[in-house]
């Protein structure tokens, strides 16, 4: 059969890989089609590397039938009787790119842009888009961005209509942020522009598939098993490559994922009968492995392994996740593989669901606004808005018992900063009075203050207390002369009283009804102490 002992060659650039049996430099060629094609995906949704979540792998095998893009165990493959793609071809390519690195986009709209990029060709530095399809794709919205595309004025401004939606933006509100224009003005000038709409070419990235791309010569077995690997894509030519497959020899990595590729599409998870523990360094063939593994503890061996050589991977990443007892671990490999599940809401729902375990209710609220945004279908958005706004709750309360928690612990701090502080005084104190002599007794013990001390005494009765601005008091005694005589008190809360009661003494403003006798420390007329006389 013809592919089978031909020269085989590899070309690679990108996520894409081409083996070929046939024309090198018209296999270069489609390497720079699907380059362009990636590059102009990539600008018009403002992604600067986007890539598929598997390798693209095209197989050209002249007189092969043509096998569509297949997941196998390493990648997405493909077969092609010839160096050219037809637009569907194109389109599924374009899927994978899209799925793994854009946010989630209205299902007619993205529709639409397939269409209008699977019409891409490339001739080195020049690419040209926009042939109208056939009249089944030729909707609303693919006449809205066909003549975006293909207009030289809206071209550079689509990637922001585009980074809009898939940011939850509504299409009106997108459309007015990137073209300045309402939704029905820039729908209508398309319609009005419909009969002129067509391919047009404009320069792109600078790619020179004869000069850029290198050939390398690779095992003629390697082909033969790659080209087995892309037939088993197809039921009526899978028996034939499951044949081509049974005879790879044990020990060699290509062989060996030629036979994982066979066990997988027939359903078949438990690689442990295919003897390839040397395929088993693939990260995806040991994902399969380790689901079809029934210890637990050899299960999340292999899936940690899977994941520290690839951690975007989301379907190694749930299932990791769905037989690991600690939240943290299992949100951070949900997190880490996220960024190739930005459409899917379901992911992300169990994403959110591990972060609430975990405690992280941040996280949590951020990945269920992202599940919310990912849903198409509106109950589904409604139960997943109500789980957000959940969220929220419980992100506020966290943080509101953070505050308190935060606000006790300041306060014991403070606690048991003032005991401290009175303990050292108590000792200190303790420590002076170990070193005191004991008073004389009758020694009397006089109160001490360091501050003014007065300049003569007076005694007699306090019969008036005249209560001044500005916080004073003026004090009227009557001497043993039975004269009144006038003293000011500038800070009655600073005035020193001794004597019997001093603990219990008040005085009233106005005349006392009970005159008490008193001895007044006085100095320039100003009151400082005041001693307590018997009755």
């Amino acid at each position: 059969m013809t592919g089978w002992a031909e020269d085989w060659q590899k070309i690679n650039a990108g996520p894409f890989e081409i083996y070929t049996s046939g024309d090198t430099k018209a296999a270069k060629i489609l390497l720079g089609t699907l380059e362009q094609m990636r590059g102009q995906l990539g600008d018009l949704i403002g992604v600067s590397d986007a890539k598929p979540e598997w390798p693209v792998r095209i197989v050209i095998a002249k007189g092969q039938t043509a096998v569509p893009l297949t997941l196998t165990t390493t990648c997405y493959s493909m077969l092609l009787p010839e160096a050219s793609m037809t637009r569907s071809q194109k389109r599924a390519v374009l899927e994978k790119i899209l799925e793994a690195s854009a946010g989630p986009l209205d299902r007619a709209l993205e529709d639409a842009l397939l269409t209008v990029l699977a019409t891409l060709d490339a001739d080195r530095t020049r690419v040209t888009v926009g042939a109208v399809p056939e009249p089944a794709r030729q909707t609303k919205d693919w006449e809205l961005l066909e003549y975006l595309i293909t207009n030289d004025s809206y071209r550079g401004r689509v990637r922001v209509f585009l980074s809009n939606l898939m940011k939850g933006t509504d299409q009106k509100t997108a459309l007015r942020n990137a073209f300045e224009m309402e939704e029905a003005a820039l729908r209508a000038e398309a319609a009005s522009a419909r009969a002129s709409l067509g391919a047009v070419t404009y320069a792109a990235r600078t790619i020179w598939p004869e000069r850029d791309y290198r050939a390398r010569d690779i095992e003629q077995s390697v082909g033969r098993w790659q080209l087995a690997i892309a037939q088993l894509g197809e039921p009526r030519l899978r028996e034939t490559a499951r044949r081509v497959c049974s005879t790879a020899a044990a020990g060699e990595p290509e062989a060996q994922a030629c036979v994982a590729v066979a066990y997988e599409l027939d359903g078949k998870a438990d690689l442990s009968a295919m003897e390839a523990e040397k395929a088993l360094t693939l990260p995806r063939m040991l994902y399969l492995a380790a689901i079809g593994q029934p210890d637990r503890l050899k299960h999340q061996q292999h899936l940690f392994t899977v994941l520290q050589l690839r951690p975007v991977f989301p379907a190694a990443a749930l299932a990791f996740a769905s037989k690991e007892n600690d939240p943290a671990k299992a949100g951070k490999a949900l997190k880490d593989a996220s960024v190739a599940a930005q459409r899917d809401a379901r992911y992300l729902a169990t994403m959110a669901q591990w972060a609430q375990k975990a405690g992280l209710y941040v996280e949590e609220a951020k990945a269920w606004a992202l599940a919310e945004r990912a849903a198409l279908a509106a109950k589904q958005k409604e139960m997943l808005r109500e789980a957000r706004l959940g969220a929220q709750d419980r992100r506020y309360e966290a943080e509101a018992q953070a505050r308190r928690e935060a606000e006790e612990a300041r306060l014991r701090d403070i606690e048991r900063v003032r005991q401290e502080s009175m303990r050292r005084v108590r000792e200190a104190e303790a420590k002076a009075r170990g070193k005191l002599e004991p008073l004389e007794e009758g020694t009397r013990v006089e109160k001490w203050w360091d501050g003014d001390q007065p300049a003569a005494f007076v005694a007699g009765e306090l019969v008036r207390v005249d209560c001044l601005g500005g916080g004073k008091a003026r004090f009227a005694l009557r001497e043993d002369t039975a004269k009144l005589a006038l003293y000011d008190v500038m800070d009655p809360t600073k005035l020193v009283v001794s004597g019997a009661g001093a603990e219990n003494f008040v005085f009233s403003c106005g005349v006392q009804k009970s005159p008490r006798k008193v001895k007044l420390g006085i100095k320039d007329k100003r009151v400082l102490t005041m001693e307590l006389m018997p009755q």
